[in-house]
């Protein structure tokens, strides 16, 4: 049986990964157009052809991962068990940061590089992600498996895997799901009752 055939990706995808890693790798401000020009092959007035700034580019990464996220969590918010639906969101953060790393480093590092329209519609995607978090962990603590809600330790559970972006590394023997189960845990310990 054959593998049905990927589809290539046009060229505003190709151009979009590649400034991820470039952004990832250099910093936002580092990259100039030439830098993007030469990584995907194309002259400026081709470049220009598929996208009209380098801050497009930016909000294009940012906003399509914070977007799945926070579509990711709206499935998760399904899960009826507070601590599976707990367990849901964990994996499914270290999974998009592990298979789209370049993306997930820009969308963390880089977002207040955004200018103030872009930049407030980023924000609330990303306070619909958090949102679930926070009503997992209000639930839990409802019905006792969790302990009080405290928005420090929210904010702390959450950079322990927004964080994690600085040291995974592509390669690591440690594999997602293993990745996954300890942060997992450490969420766990950090909310039981």
């Amino acid at each position: 049986m054959t593998k049905p055939k990927q589809a290539q990706p046009t060229s505003k995808e190709r151009i979009i990964k590649a400034a991820a890693e470039l952004f990832a790798d250099r910093g936002y401000h580092a990259v100039g157009m030439t830098d993007l020009q030469q990584a995907v092959n194309l002259g400026r007035g081709s470049l220009y052809h598929h996208i009209s700034s380098k801050e497009e580019l930016l909000f294009d990464i940012v906003k399509l991962y914070i977007f799945e996220l926070a579509e990711e969590a709206e499935v998760a918010r399904s899960i009826k068990d507070p601590i599976k639906r707990l367990q849901a969101l964990g994996s499914g953060l270290v999974e998009k940061i592990t298979s789209h790393q370049a993306e997930l480093t820009v969308c963390f590092r880089e977002v207040q590089s955004l200018t103030e329209d872009r930049h407030k519609e980023v924000l609330g995607l990303h306070t619909k992600y958090e949102k679930v978090w926070k009503e997992t962990y209000l639930e839990g603590a409802k019905s006792g498996v969790f302990r009080e809600y405290d928005g420090i330790v929210l904010k702390g559970l959450l950079g322990m895997f927004y964080y994690s972006y600085l040291w995974i590394k592509p390669g690591t023997k440690l594999d997602t799901k293993t990745i996954a189960d300890h942060l997992n845990d450490l969420s766990f310990r950090m909310l039981k009752k």
